[in-house]
C-alpha cells in the first residue's frame, strides 16, 4: 500500500517535520514546502496504484514477451534481446515505466536486461552482456513505475520462466601436457572405426536376408537395397577421464572463491574442448554426479553447458567409472577435502594421472588505480569487476597446502603441475 523508496521515506519525514514546524510557528515557507512534498507523495502513491490497477486488468500471458538468445553465450560478448509489450495508452503525468528481467545463479546476476518502456504497444531491442559463466534462471519479469523524484516505486511481476547459459571462457591451449601426443593414436583409431562402418563390403539384397544389415546410406544414394557383409565395429571408447574437483575448500578465501572456481573451470574447459575438437572422445566427471558423461567432436556445446553449471559442492565424488581409461586428468584446489578420494580411486584402477592445481586469483590493483577508477567515470562497455585480493595469511595457508599436495602426489605414474600450464 505504501511502496516508498528510502529517498521517499526520508523526504516524507522531512516534509512532515517542516509542515509541523510551519503550523507551530505560523511559518509560511515551512507550510508551503511541507504541504508541497506531502501532496506530491500522496499523488505519487495514488497515481501509482491506479497505474498498477490498469496494467493488472490488461495483463495476459502475451502482455510482455521476451525473445532471448537460445544458444550459449560467451562472457563479455554483446547479445541482443527482443521485447514486445502491450501497456496502457498513457502513463500518469510525472511517471516513467521500466521493464527488467532479473536472472541469477549462485548470487550472480545479469543486470543488463533493463529497458525504459513507451506507452501503448511497442517492440524494442536491447544489447546486454553476461560477465561471468553460469546457468542463469529467472522466474518472471518486473514492470516498475517511478515518479520523477524517485519517492515511490510500484512493482508489478509478470511470471515467466527464463534460462540463459553462459559458457566458460576458453583460452589457447599450450600443448605441453603430453596429452595430445599420447592420445593422437586413440583419435586416429576413433576416426578409423567411424570410417569402417561406411566402407563395409556390400552385395544386393535378396528376399530372406536379415533386414537389420541393410545399408541405408547406399540406398539413399542409389535407390537400391544393399546388404552389409563386414563385421560391425563397436563405437570408440573414451581413452581419457577428466575430473573437475569442485569440493568446497576452506583454504580458498571466500572473497575470491567464485573467481577462483572460474579460473579452474576455464583451465579444464580449454583442454577438454581442444581434445574434443581433434576428434577424441573425452569423459567428464565431477563430485555429486553419479554418471560419467562422454563428449565427442559434435557435442562441444553440451560439454561447455555442463562445465558452465559447475559450482562448489559438499557432495562426495562417487561416480560409476568407465571400464577402460588410459589416463585421468584431475583439476583441483590445494588441500581439497575430496582430492584424496579421487586420487586413491585412480591409483586403485592402475591409471596414469595428471593432477593440476589452480593458483589463487591475482590480487587487486593498487590504491592509486582504485582511486582513479572512483574519480573518473569509465568509458565504453562495462567490464567484469576486478577480483578481490586475498589476505597475506590466507595466501600463506594456501601456499603451504599447495607445497604439501605437490610433494604428496608426485609419483612415477602421476604428473603434478599448475593449471596455468594448460
Amino acid at each position: 500500500m505504501f511502496p516508498l523508496t528510502v529517498r521517499g521515506l526520508a523526504i516524507l519525514v522531512l516534509a512532515a517535520g517542516l509542515f509541523t514546524i510551519g503550523i507551530a510557528r505560523a511559518d509560511l515557507a515551512g507550510l508551503f514546502w511541507g504541504s508541497s512534498f506531502l501532496l506530491f507523495t500522496v499523488y505519487a502513491l495514488v497515481a501509482g496504484h491506479l497505474f498498477r490497477f490498469s496494467v493488472r486488468r490488461r495483463r495476459t500471458p502475451d502482455s510482455i514477451r521476451f525473445h532471448l538468445p537460445t544458444g550459449g553465450l560467451i562472457p563479455g560478448d554483446e547479445n541482443e534481446a527482443a521485447i514486445a509489450a502491450r501497456l496502457p495508452r498513457s502513463f500518469p503525468p510525472g511517471f516513467s515505466v521500466h521493464l527488467s528481467l532479473p536472472l541469477s545463479w549462485h548470487g550472480r546476476r545479469i543486470d543488463g536486461i533493463h529497458l525504459r518502456m513507451p506507452h501503448g504497444t511497442s517492440q524494442s531491442r536491447l544489447v546486454f552482456r553476461a560477465l561471468h559463466r553460469g546457468v542463469y534462471e529467472g522466474t518472471g519479469a518486473v514492470l516498475e513505475a517511478h515518479d520523477v523524484l524517485g519517492l515511490t516505486s510500484h512493482r508489478l511481476p509478470f511470471p515467466r520462466i527464463d534460462r540463459l547459459t553462459v559458457y566458460p571462457s576458453l583460452r589457447p591451449v599450450r600443448e605441453l601436457l603430453g596429452l595430445v601426443e599420447q592420445t593422437d593414436e586413440a583419435a586416429v583409431d576413433s576416426r578409423r572405426r567411424r570410417r569402417s562402418e561406411e566402407l563395409l563390403e556390400a552385395r544386393k539384397y535378396y528376399p530372406g536376408d536379415d533386414v537389420r544389415r541393410l545399408n541405408w546410406k547406399v540406398y539413399a544414394h542409389m535407390d537400391e537395397l544393399f546388404l552389409r557383409l563386414g563385421e560391425e565395429v563397436p563405437p570408440p571408447e573414451s581413452r581419457i577421464l577428466f575430473v573437475l574437483d569442485t569440493t568446497s575448500n576452506p583454504l580458498v578465501p571466500r572473497a575470491v572463491a567464485s573467481d577462483y572456481l572460474d579460473a579452474l573451470v576455464q583451465s579444464c574447459a580449454s583442454i577438454m574442448a581442444h581434445l574434443a575438437g581433434r576428434g577424441l572422445e573425452v569423459t567428464f566427471s565431477r563430485p555429486g554426479e553419479r554418471e560419467c558423461r562422454s563428449y565427442g567432436e559434435g557435442s562441444r556445446s553440451t560439454l561447455l553447458a555442463a562445465l558452465a553449471d559447475s559450482w562448489w559442492t559438499t557432495k562426495p565424488w562417487a561416480p560409476e567409472l568407465p571400464a577402460r581409461a588410459l589416463q585421468a586428468v584431475i583439476f583441483s584446489s590445494p588441500g581439497s577435502p575430496g582430492l584424496s578420494r579421487i586420487m586413491s580411486t585412480v591409483r586403485a584402477r592402475g591409471w596414469s594421472a595428471s593432477l593440476f592445481f589452480q593458483d589463487l586469483v591475482p590480487s587487486a590493483p593498487g590504491a592509486v588505480r582504485r582511486l582513479r577508477d572512483l574519480l573518473l567515470l569509465p568509458r565504453g562497455p562495462r567490464t567484469a569487476p576486478r577480483p578481490a585480493s586475498p589476505r597475506k595469511r590466507e595466501r600463506s595457508s594456501f601456499a603451504d597446502a599447495l607445497a604439501r599436495d605437490v610433494a604428496h602426489y608426485r609419483e612415477a605414474a602421476q604428473r603434478v603441475g599448475h593449471a596455468a600450464e594448460v
